[in-house]
């Protein structure tokens, strides 16, 4: 039963991750200048028109031949360039909204790579004390690799940072979830049902996402109940 919680662990972090990083442009930190955030932005979308080329070239390789494209299919997209570039808009514009989105997607291409650990390390160097919403994101991923990494508790206290903000109410209900699934993990059932609990009796809310939370809940919850019952 355990496995089947762990199985569905990440959960609504790329449509938010595409979200945020697609409206993070029009963010400014309160301490870095809007003229240095504009060269930054501009450093970083650069940077990132590149990535999304190799992307796309890794989700459709060139037509051609049967023979062609099955080769191309399986060969495999070099992203070392990209990497060093969103390393240099980390080192060239600190403490930015656009080192910021560059840690995102560099933490996602290690993460890829399986490096996990480097991936956290990219993650809290751009960790800042901002409220806004690419912050938000970072602490939000910060927290999801420290729980894939067993380290639940510290997992949890990040997200709390993100849940006692009321700007970021609107991904409260994801993370709450994501913390029961932290809690369910360490076999605290009784605060994993009383969160899951809490979130199945929410009034819908499209666009808080809450109706998908609530139905998600009530699933986990059902499952951690059968867990109890059966003593598994």
């Amino acid at each position: 039963m355990t496995k089947a919680l762990e199985a569905n662990w990440k959960i609504l972090v790329g449509v938010f991750a595409a979200l945020v990083i697609g409206g993070a442009a029009v963010a400014f930190t309160g301490h870095f200048s809007a003229e240095k955030e504009k060269k930054a932005q501009e450093a970083y979308f650069n940077v990132e028109k590149k990535l999304y080329e190799l992307k796309a070239k890794q989700a459709n390789p060139p037509a051609g031949d049967a023979k062609t494209a099955e080769a191309k299919k399986n060969e495999p997209v070099d992203f070392t360039t990209v990497k060093k570039d969103l390393e240099k808009v980390m080192a060239d514009y600190p403490r930015s909204v656009a080192a910021q989105m560059a840690a995102l997607h560099l933490a996602g291409l290690m993460t890829e790579e399986k490096k996990f650990d480097e991936a956290l390390s990219t993650l809290q160097k751009v960790e800042s004390k901002e409220k806004g919403l690419v912050n938000t994101l970072i602490q939000q991923q910060i927290g999801q690799l420290l729980a894939d990494k067993d380290k639940c508790t510290e997992a949890i206290g990040v997200w709390q940072k993100i849940l006692d903000r009321k700007e970021a109410a609107f991904i409260h209900s994801e993370l709450k979830l994501q913390q029961a699934l932290c809690y369910s993990k360490t076999n605290d059932l009784k605060k994993a049902e009383e969160i899951l609990t809490n979130l199945a009796a929410q009034a819908p809310n499209e666009s808080m996402g809450q109706s998908t939370t609530a139905k998600e809940a009530e699933k986990y919850l059902r499952l951690i109940q059968f867990k109890k019952a059966s003593g598994t």
